[in-house]
């Protein structure tokens, strides 16, 4: 993902510098998971949970310690992230099942009521507007009633001044995650350097097509979901969630 040639889609090799730095590019990454993890416990019963591009499992793995009576279904596209997940997560055993699935393919949302969360983290920027709320719509269905669908990703600006703050405090964030882990600013630089921000470095022909926070609220809406709420919000990368309450079709 460089300023000079950005990929048109996710390959291993970007899975493998995610895997990398992904702890460096990621802002409030640990923040971020935790809160996931406390709206998911709050549920009355933790029952089957949906990763979409579920990466290394790092997500999992907290979802499962904080929830013993939970199983847990991660999806992904890259064989490396599935097999990084695999090694992390063996010590739950039968609880976790582990696939491999394209996004973006409707295919694999067919089950109707079977899951009580769907999770998604800095996955559902890859598709476009319309993508998103079709997306939204099968993921409502997929909901048991009571359940709830929880996205941290990255979101568009709707204004250019907008959009320099986002990249800015991008750039911001990274360095300061740098030099708490490493003391130096190593990571900042190749993240400056092979464009990962996306908000300086957006072309029309890359896998990355965020959209606007307020527009996703109301695909949400539009999709059937209630107690629609924001969570976090830093750098362009937000939480947000929406729920699918007992009595709703």
């Amino acid at each position: 993902m460089t300023r000079d040639n950005p990929p048109n889609q996710w390959d291993e090799e970007t899975s493998k510098r995610y895997l990398d730095y992904g702890r460096y590019f990621v802002p409030a990454r640990e923040q971020q998971m935790l809160i996931m993890v406390d709206l998911i416990k709050a549920m009355p019963q933790p029952g089957l949970i949906l990763d979409l591009c579920c990466g290394e499992g790092l997500l999992a793995e907290m979802l499962l310690d904080a929830l013993p009576g939970s199983s847990y279904l991660g999806m992904d596209g890259s064989a490396l992230m599935l097999e990084k997940a695999g090694d992390r997560l063996s010590l739950f055993g039968d609880r976790v099942k582990l696939t491999s699935f394209d996004l973006a393919d409707r295919s694999w949302r067919k089950p109707e009521g079977l899951f009580q969360a769907v999770v998604s983290s800095l996955a559902v920027h890859h598709l476009d507007g319309a993508g998103k709320l079709a997306l939204f719509q099968d993921v409502y269905a997929m909901l048991k009633q009571g359940g709830a669908f929880i996205i941290a990703d990255m979101v568009e600006p709707t204004t250019s001044p907008g959009r320099d703050v986002a990249a800015d405090a991008w750039d911001e964030a990274v360095r300061r995650r740098a030099l708490e882990l490493d003391g130096n600013t190593a990571s900042l630089d190749f993240f400056q350097r092979e464009g990962w921000n996306t908000y300086k470095y957006l072309d029309p022909d890359d896998i990355d097509h965020p959209s606007p926070l307020f527009d996703q609220l109301k695909w949400l809406d539009q999709a059937g979901f209630v107690g629609i709420d924001i969570h976090f919000m830093l750098a362009g990368h937000a939480l947000f969630s929406g729920w699918k309450l007992a009595g709703n079709a």
